[in-house]
């Protein structure tokens, strides 16, 4: 039954990074990218930070580092850019939004989401099947 368990914990390690990875990366991130190379930029200016300054992190947060989790290359290192995105998105963008999407329009739901999904991948780590299993490091 512990080989079970822990070939589960592996799995699921594995289903939550994909999702995850591949859904932030290709669903969010790509989008920031293609923004960034047209020129039209159209993001916030949060912390005293320009918005391509802002547009250039959430781009290397969402895009980037979402294609490291989706492989499981330094994946623990690569949730935390992604996990500081989400609470930003949670607490900052959209602090005046609801927290549930209901019938459509803007909340906090999708980002906090996100944010408790690399929250579990952070602690899970890549596991077993990843590129940090391959080079010898399950990080």
């Amino acid at each position: 039954m512990k080989t079970i368990i822990k070939k589960d914990k592996d799995l699921a390690a594995l289903i939550l990074r994909i999702g995850f990875g591949f859904f932030i990366a290709f669903g969010h991130g790509l989008g920031k990218l293609q923004m960034l190379l047209s020129g039209n930029i159209q993001f916030p200016a949060l912390f005293g930070i320009s918005p391509t300054v802002n547009l250039v992190l959430a781009t290397l947060a969402e895009f980037v580092a979402g294609i490291m989790v989706l492989i499981g290359f330094k994946t623990r290192l690569a949730t935390i850019p992604l996990m500081i995105t989400m609470a930003t998105a949670v607490f900052i963008v959209h602090l005046s939004d609801p927290l549930f999407a209901g019938s459509g329009g803007a909340s906090k739901e999708f980002a906090f989401l996100y944010l408790l999904g690399f929250a579990a991948i952070f602690f899970l780590g890549s596991g077993k099947y990843s590129v940090d299993a391959i080079g010898g490091r399950r990080r």
